[in-house]
């Protein structure tokens, strides 16, 4: 497992991707067609948990809450999975096997003996280089490198066809039978198999760790503070609808003035109220309330 620093949301996961746009492209954009919003976003505007990167015996990169931020090299002695999730290693890859159904970007160099990528819209992409002993990509999975890509043997099923990838796979010693449509559970419980005969990475691989391009070395804006608890439930509560502008002046002086201690709280506090009572009839009485805050 991965330890897990802290938690991003939306706007400081999105602060934490803004050095890499130096790469290409402006914007939301980092490069090829990684979009930094989709990976700030997460799932349903959760954000990104912001995981230490290291060197793990095998791992599934499951993280159902939002994208997954690995800070530096992530080291596997035998299989990694991305079964669907938000993946963003700022750092190198480097594992046995890879399993991918989602959308992974590499920051450094990917090295992988087997990698099956598989049917997705947003596929996997490589700032650094790619060396890849052999591959196989179902229809959908775009693989892109901004580096050099070494793929000793690569099966795309778009040119060498559905039978074709699944040959391969039969090849690999993943797979049992090379008829079948359903293949795909058993190709990954393969690659795991697969993946704990080789045994450890070569002494070579997990020597190797991340240097940064020369358009990588703008250092990374740290993650903002934690919003306080007060801020959230404050900024919930003025979206609630039930309460008229006039009703929340109210609320605001009798119930919320006396939480709002800290100062970072009541900064933020003065924001959301400013931007929450919007009435010309009330301008008075709201700004008596940011005045009380300061």
């Amino acid at each position: 497992m991965l330890a897990l620093q802290r938690w991003l949301l939306p706007d400081e996961a999105a602060a934490y991707l803004r050095p890499y746009e130096a790469f290409k492209g402006t914007g939301a954009r980092i490069g090829m067609d990684v979009d930094a919003a989709v990976l700030s976003y997460g799932f349903s505007n959760s954000g990104a948990g912001l995981f230490q990167g290291g060197r793990v015996p095998s791992l599934s990169l499951e993280n159902s809450r939002g994208s997954t931020f690995i800070d530096g090299d992530l080291l596997v002695d035998g299989w990694l999975e991305n079964p669907g999730g938000l993946v963003f290693v700022r750092g190198n890859l480097i594992a046995q096997t890879l399993y991918t159904h989602g959308y992974l970007i590499v920051l450094g160099e990917l090295r992988v003996r087997r990698l099956l990528g598989e049917d997705e819209p947003h596929g996997t992409y490589v700032f650094g280089d790619a060396h890849v002993e052999s591959a196989v990509f179902s229809h959908n999975h775009h693989f892109d490198v901004w580096g050099t890509a070494s793929l000793a043997e690569e099966v795309h099923d778009e040119v060498n066809g559905r039978k074709a990838l699944r040959q391969r796979l039969v090849d690999w010693g993943v797979l049992s039978d090379p008829t079948q449509d359903a293949y795909l559970d058993e190709a990954q419980r393969g690659l795991r198999t697969l993946a704990e005969q080789w045994g450890p990475l070569p002494e070579a691989w997990a020597a190797r760790r991340y240097t940064p391009k020369p358009e990588a070395l703008r250092p990374a804006e740290p993650p903002a503070p934690p919003r306080p608890d007060v801020v959230i439930e404050l900024e919930r509560w003025l979206k609630t609808p039930g309460l008229t502008q006039r009703q929340q002046v109210e609320e605001l002086r009798a119930r919320w003035l006396p939480r709002l201690t800290e100062a970072g709280a009541r900064a933020e506090a003065r924001r959301l109220i400013r931007k929450g009572i919007s009435s010309k009839k009330l301008a008075a009485e709201r700004d008596a309330l940011l005045l009380a805050l300061e």
